[in-house]
C-alpha cells in the first residue's frame, strides 16, 4: 500500500527557520532522531533531464511549454537553459502505460482519455500481474499516488478527402460552407467550398450505417456525377488514443445507443481501437513486430490502398500524423485529428490539406470542415476560433474558449487525485463540438515510486518545476499559437492545487520545506517576500453591437487587454417582471477582439414575436487572469422582423 503523505504547510521561510531551530533543539534534548516531513533539497531548476511520454494531441503544446520552461520559468537560476525535457508523442495509451510500469524512462505521462478508477489503481500500484479484473501487486514498496492534471484544451477536427473530380457545386446549399462563396466574378473566389454533415449524417458515416457508406447515399444530389459515386472510407487511429476517445465522446452525444464510449471505447486491450462494423485483428499490411503481424483496426485491409469491405483502415504506427497521411492517400475518405497536427504537418495552400498531384495541381479537396454543435440539430462551428483558420491567411487557436467541461456523473469537477473519466467538454452550446482536455499523469511523490535516491530527487525536481511552468501564465497564454486554448479558470485552479502538493520523500526525514507554487510570480529563494506584481489591466471596450432582426439576437464585439474571463448577462423588463434574455462566458487566452453571441431565450423570443422589439440591459464583466473584475453596463434594443414582413 502507498504511504499517505501529510498535507503541506505553506509558511514564510523566516518563520519556518525559527520553528525548525526550536524543534531540533527540543529533539536533541531528549535524544530523538528527527522525523520531519521531507521535501526537495534540490533548488528550483537545478534538476536533471527527464522524459515525458503520451498523447500525440499534446505534442505541439509541449514545444511551447519547453520554450517557456527554458526562456521564462528558469531564467535567473543556475540551471537556466541547461535542463532538457524530452516529450515522446506516442499516444494516450502509451502515456497511461508509461506510469503503470516502474522500469521505464518517462517520469510523467500524458493522455487525452482520462484513466478510469481501475486504471488509476494500476498506476498507483504498478502493474506486474493481472488476473481477470484484479491487479496483483507483487511489490508494494513502489506504490505511489497519481495526479491527473489538466494541461490545455484543444479541438479535434474532422478531415475530408472529397472524391476527386466530384462536382462540389451539386451539393445543396445546406450541405456546403457558404462564407467562401461570396464575392463577384467567379463561383468560388477563395478556391474552396467544403462539405458539411448534419449530426445524424456524421454519426451514421462513422458507424458505417448501410444507408451512409457512399457519398451519393449521404448526398443524393451528387448522383448525377459518376465521379461522386465512391465509398466513404473511414481513417482511424492505429493505437489506443485520447483523440479517438474525444471524437467518440461527441458521436455518443448524437446517438448514445450506439455504445461509442462503452462497446467501442472501453473494452481492454483494444480500448478506442474498435469501431462499428469493422474488423479488429491481424494487420497483414503492416510490418511484422517480433515475427508477428500487429493487431489493429481495419484487419480486412490487404494493402495500403485497399481498406477492405468494412471501409475502415489506419496507418501502421501511432499518432494523428498516420491518419493524415492515410487520408491524403485514399480518395473519398474521412478522418480526424487535433488541429495542430493537421495544420503543421502537411504543406498548405488555400485549403488546410491541399492535395498536389502532377496531373491535377489545383486539386484542393482535402481539408478540415465544420460540424454542428449544441442542443438539437446544433449550429455549424469551425474548429478554429478564426473562421478562416483552415486557410493560410487565418490565425491559429482552437474554438474551445466557451466549452463547458462538466461531470456526467453530476456534481462539481474532481480534484487531481480523483476520477476525471466522466468529465466532458463536447457538444457545448456556443463552442466547437469536439473540445477536449489533455492531462498530465504526475506522481505525488516520486520517492515512493522510483526510490529515495539523490538521482531520483533531481529528476523529480524537474518534474515539479516543469509542471509549475505548464500551469503558469506565460505558458497558458501562448497556447493559441499552436491551435490550443488555455485552461478555464476553475480547472486551472484545480490543476495548480494538485501540482502544489507534489513533493519529495514526504514520509522521509530532513530536508527543507518546499516553497509554495509561485506560478512564475514569486522568488521562493528570498527570506522576505518580494513586492506583489502589478495586476493585469482589466480595461476592456465594447466596440459595437450588431443587431439581427432575422434571428432577434445580436453579436457583441469586445476588445480585451489580455487573457481572462468575460461574462455577459442580458435582462429585460416585461411588464413588472424581469426576464433573463441571454448569458454567455468567454475564456480568452490572449488579448484581442472577440465576438460574443447574444442569443435570446425562449421568454425573450416570445416577447419579440409579440412586440417586434425588446430593450435589454446588458452587463459585461471582464476578470483578467490574476486580476480584478471590471464591469460595464449598457443597453441595446433587440428587433425581430415578423413573418411575412
Amino acid at each position: 500500500m502507498s504511504r499517505t503523505p501529510g498535507a503541506p504547510r505553506w509558511v514564510p521561510s523566516a518563520v519556518l527557520a525559527g520553528a525548525l531551530t526550536l524543534m531540533l533543539m527540543a529533539l536533541a534534548a531528549v535524544g530523538l532522531a528527527s522525523q520531519a516531513n521531507a521535501a526537495f533539497t534540490t533548488s528550483k531548476c537545478a534538476g536533471e533531464n527527464i522524459i515525458g511520454r503520451g498523447a500525440s494531441f499534446a505534442r505541439d503544446a509541449h514545444k511551447l511549454f519547453n520554450d517557456k520552461f527554458k526562456l521564462v520559468h528558469c531564467v535567473g537560476t543556475p540551471g537556466a537553459g541547461k535542463i532538457n525535457v524530452t516529450y515522446e508523442a506516442s499516444g494516450s495509451g502509451a502515456g497511461r502505460q508509461s506510469v503503470k510500469i516502474r522500469d521505464g524512462a518517462p517520469r510523467f505521462g500524458m493522455t487525452d482519455e482520462p484513466p478510469v478508477p481501475s486504471e488509476i489503481n494500476e498506476m498507483n500500484s504498478g502493474v506486474e500481474i493481472k488476473e481477470a479484473k484484479n491487479v496483483i501487486d507483487t511489490n508494494p514498496s513502489n506504490n505511489g499516488k497519481i495526479h491527473v492534471v489538466p494541461a490545455a484544451v484543444g479541438a479535434v477536427a474532422p478531415l475530408v478527402n472529397f472524391p476527386n473530380n466530384c462536382d462540389v457545386g451539386l451539393l445543396d446549399a445546406a450541405s456546403r460552407t457558404a462564407e467562401e462563396m461570396s464575392g463577384g466574378g467567379t463561383p468560388f473566389p477563395l478556391g474552396l467550398v467544403r462539405v458539411r454533415f448534419t449530426k445524424d449524417e456524421f454519426e451514421k458515416i462513422w458507424a458505417k450505417d448501410a444507408t451512409h457508406d457512399n457519398w451519393v447515399e449521404v448526398f443524393p444530389e451528387l448522383n448525377t456525377d459518376a465521379d461522386c459515386n465512391k465509398p466513404i472510407i473511414r481513417i482511424v487511429r492505429f493505437d489506443d488514443s485520447g483523440t479517438s476517445f474525444a471524437f467518440k465522446d461527441n458521436l455518443g452525444t448524437i446517438n448514445e445507443s450506439r455504445g461509442w464510449l462503452s462497446t467501442f471505447a472501453a473494452t481492454e486491450p483494444k480500448k478506442t481501437r474498435e469501431w462499428p462494423n469493422a474488423t479488429f485483428g491481424s494487420r497483414e499490411d503492416c510490418p511484422k513486430v517480433s515475427g508477428q503481424f500487429p493487431l489493429g483496426p481495419g484487419a480486412d485491409s490487404t494493402e495500403a490502398s485497399n481498406p477492405g469491405p468494412d471501409q475502415l483502415t489506419s496507418s501502421c504506427f501511432n499518432g494523428n500524423q498516420g491518419i493524415i497521411d492515410k487520408l491524403i492517400e485514399l480518395d473519398g475518405s474521412v478522418g480526424y485529428s487535433d488541429i495542430s497536427t493537421a495544420r503543421n504537418n502537411v504543406a498548405q495552400s488555400l485549403a488546410i490539406k491541399p492535395r498536389t498531384k502532377a496531373d491535377d495541381p489545383f486539386d484542393n479537396d482535402i481539408y478540415w470542415t465544420q460540424i454542428p454543435s449544441g442542443p438539437g440539430a446544433g449550429t455549424f462551428q469551425e474548429p478554429t476560433a478564426d473562421a478562416k483558420g483552415f486557410r493560410t491567411d487565418g490565425t491559429p487557436g482552437s474554438n474551445c474558449q466557451a466549452a463547458q467541461f462538466v461531470s456526467k456523473a453530476g456534481g462539481g469537477l474532481p480534484s487531481t487525485l480523483q476520477d476525471w473519466s466522466k468529465v466532458s467538454g463536447v457538444n457545448s452550446a456556443g463552442a466547437y463540438a469536439v473540445c477536449t482536455l489533455t492531462y498530465g499523469l504526475v506522481f505525488d511523490d516520486n520517492a515512493d515510486v522510483w526510490g529515495n535516491s539523490p538521482g531520483e530527487e533531481t529528476k523529480a525536481r524537474t518534474v515539479k518545476d516543469y509542471w509549475v511552468n505548464i500551469l503558469s501564465v506565460p505558458s497558458q497564454t501562448v497556447l493559441f499559437d499552436k491551435d490550443y486554448s488555455p485552461l478555464p479558470a476553475e480547472i486551472l485552479q484545480i490543476a495548480e492545487t494538485g501540482i502544489a502538493s507534489v513533493d519529495w520523500n514526504k514520509d522521509g526525514d530532513g530536508g527543507k520545506e518546499e516553497e509554495k507554487v509561485d506560478n512564475g510570480k514569486k522568488d521562493g529563494g528570498n527570506t522576505s517576500p518580494p513586492p506583489p506584481p502589478a495586476k493585469p489591466s482589466n480595461a476592456f471596450s465594447l466596440l459595437r453591437k450588431s443587431i439581427s432582426s432575422k434571428t432577434g439576437g445580436a453579436t457583441l464585439s469586445v476588445k480585451l487587454p489580455g487573457g481572462g474571463k468575460l461574462a455577459m448577462v442580458a435582462t429585460a423588463k416585461n411588464g413588472k417582471k424581469t426576464i433573463k434574455v441571454a448569458s454567455a462566458v468567454l475564456n480568452a487566452g490572449q488579448a484581442g477582439t472577440f465576438n460574443v453571441p447574444l442569443r435570446p431565450s425562449g421568454a425573450a423570443k416570445k416577447v419579440l414575436q409579440q412586440k417586434g422589439k425588446l430593450t435589454v440591459k446588458l452587463v459585461l464583466t471582464f476578470t483578467p487572469t490574476g486580476g480584478d473584475a471590471n464591469e460595464s453596463t449598457s443597453s441595446l434594443t433587440l428587433k425581430l422582423k415578423k413573418a411575412g414582413k
